[in-house]
């Protein structure tokens, strides 16, 4: 589903598949995501790109082609590429989802595909994190907090062009350039699996292309890290 294509410039990006499709019904918040997640995943358990878990508490640690989201209080889920058949397969029937705590109705389906590029660019793009940036871990945390407020800087940066590395060599996009980075975040408290972690929400400029709603960072397929393009840029 994926290839490569050639551009004017001399640059070579990737085409990817996204279907996203937008379950229409009762409003959801932000941690209700998870547990939409954990739904599809115990039903159906063969799809591991629906909840990841290889067995015996093992994890496939590969960026997720199955993101789960809330966009406007209204659960979005995001497949790439194959994982598209999987995600219609799974919620063709589906008339409802049972959250332990509630059961939301699926009043409507909306399917959106879209053919999407992946690649460096000449110039830098806006983007905004709607949901908490998890950028920190046990190993860089402690660096982070007991660093000035410059070298946060720099080392947010540095996490952040590991994400989109990250992203695009789990995609199958080789990147052909250095990863430039600006960013503008400010710290927000997260209750990630009832603990108490620090997120980040903002901005950030950077010379590559990522397609609207993609996940950037730790735990993207429960809705973290979700990324949209600033259509009107006011990051200066």
């Amino acid at each position: 589903m994926q290839k490569e294509i050639g551009f004017k410039n001399g640059r070579i990006g990737l085409e990817i598949k996204i279907l996203t499709v937008r379950l229409e019904g009762s409003k959801v918040k932000d941690r209700d995501i998870p547990k939409i997640r954990g739904y599809l995943a115990e039903r159906f358990p063969q799809y591991l790109e629906l909840h990841n878990h290889i067995g015996e508490n093992k994890f496939n640690y590969g960026y997720p082609v199955i993101q789960y989201k809330s966009i406007g209080g209204v659960p979005n889920i995001i497949a790439i590429n194959e994982a598209s058949k999987i995600l219609i397969d799974v919620l063709y029937d589906m008339k409802e989802i049972d959250m332990k705590d509630k059961v939301m109705n699926i009043l409507e389906k909306g399917y959106v595909l879209k053919t999407e590029e992946l690649k460096t660019t000449e110039r830098m793009i806006e983007y905004r994190f709607l949901s908490p940036w998890l950028a920190l871990n046990q190993a860089n945390y402690e660096k982070f907090i007991n660093s000035n407020s410059g070298e946060r800087v720099e080392i947010l940066k540095k996490i952040l062009t590991g994400n989109i590395l990250s992203m695009a060599k789990g995609l199958g996009y080789c990147v052909d350039k250095p990863i430039e980075m600006l960013i503008k975040m400010r710290p927000v408290k997260v209750n990630y699996k009832d603990r108490k972690m620090i997120g980040f929400k903002g901005e950030f400029m950077t010379n590559f292309i990522i397609p609207d709603y993609l996940g950037l960072g730790k735990s993207v397929a429960r809705g973290f890290g979700t990324v949209v393009r600033v259509k009107n840029g006011g990051f200066m």
